[in-house]
């Protein structure tokens, strides 16, 4: 998950040529990736080098400041609105409840992923992430698959046990196949090839589930138009060369024609988005019903306020050609 940090040093020096003495330079693009031991969360937002901050953080040992509209974001829980965003980072911290199998309180201990600006050494985050561990494992299905409405409540990969987590900080999606399209619980039987995405309790041999992907199971809807987002990452560059690159599963039709959308006017209004391009879906027909990946890659975009949007949109709209319906699928957009 590690992302390179490219800071050109002409740059650097450029900056440092025209800042009045003694000024506050922002470095942008600053990312740290490793563990959070301190989450503290204000009682209301100040203000700080002429920033609104919601609380700090320590990782990998550094100051970070968390400013009001940051994106706080675990792989299934997220929000851009300061009051939620704050609520989630409350959750975070040592004083809030421990995650299933886990004695210590919060995602204390767990890796973390900011992405912000530097300010004399102080990181201001606008963007905050964690999945506490990414311990994933794919493997085969053995023993009995125990599942209700809402998905596989537990089951054995390969003799280890695989719980779904219900923690709203961070609960699991139901499970998809590997286009990204949901699939029917009960068709996961022992044998199948599955894949699960957590955090592992050493002690209970169990990993504790957010994503659960099954390729050869049955779809849970084989009737209406369906997208979906696996993927989505966003990169300023400036000058009329920023980039979006999605990717994802369609079906009904499995070459169907995808409109990529970001929120307008940028940063983050969620009620509104704007078309950025088109993609068709490659499909494969050896699956039933047939169903296609699509990769869209956009580039020399200018992104409006030179800011990565938090979310992104996928459509197949309603006239496309073998849309049954229109079908739409959001996700977190990962940006630097």
């Amino acid at each position: 998950m590690l992302r390179n940090l490219l800071l050109g040093a002409a740059a650097i020096a450029l900056a440092a040529t025209f800042t009045p003495a003694g000024a506050q330079v922002a470095l942008p693009d600053v990312e740290l990736e490793g563990p959070m031991t301190q989450v503290r969360v204000y009682a209301k937002p100040r203000t700080e080098a002429g920033r609104s901050v919601i609380g700090e953080m320590k990782v990998l040992g550094a100051t970070v400041k968390v400013l009001a509209g940051a994106l706080v974001h675990t792989p299934t829980a997220s929000s851009t609105d300061t009051a939620t965003a704050t609520e989630l980072l409350r959750g975070f911290t040592a004083q809030s409840d421990p995650m299933p199998g886990r004695t210590q309180g919060g995602f204390i201990g767990g890796t973390a992923i900011v992405i912000g600006e530097s300010v004399s050494g102080i990181v201001y985050a606008s963007d905050v992430f964690t999945d506490m561990f990414e311990h994933v494992v794919v493997g085969e299905a053995t023993g009995r698959v125990d599942v209700d409405g809402s998905g596989v409540k537990k089951m054995t990969v390969n003799g280890m046990a695989i719980v779904r987590l219900t923690d709203p900080r961070m609960p699991a999606g139901r499970p998809i196949n590997g286009f990204g399209l949901r699939i029917k619980p009960n068709s996961i039987t022992p044998g199948t090839l599955v894949s699960a995405e957590g955090y592992f309790i050493r002690d209970q041999n169990t990993l504790y589930y957010h994503t659960l992907e099954a390729d050869s199971a049955e779809l849970a809807n084989t009737e209406t138009t369906q997208v979906s987002i696996l993927r989505a990452d966003c990169r300023v560059r400036g000058g009329g060369r920023d980039e979006i690159e999605v990717r994802g599963g369609t079906v009904n039709p499995a070459n169907a024609t995808v409109q990529i959308r970001i929120p307008d006017p940028t940063p983050n209004n969620p009620n509104r988005f704007t078309a950025v391009g088109l993609v068709q879906a490659v499909p494969d027909n050896t699956v039933n019903p047939p169903q296609g990946l699509y990769r869209a890659d956009f580039r020399n975009l200018t992104i409006p306020g030179g800011v990565c949007p938090s979310q992104v949109r996928a459509v197949i709209l309603a006239t496309s050609p073998g849309a049954l319906n229109q079908a739409s699928a959001t996700a977190d957009m990962t940006g630097r």
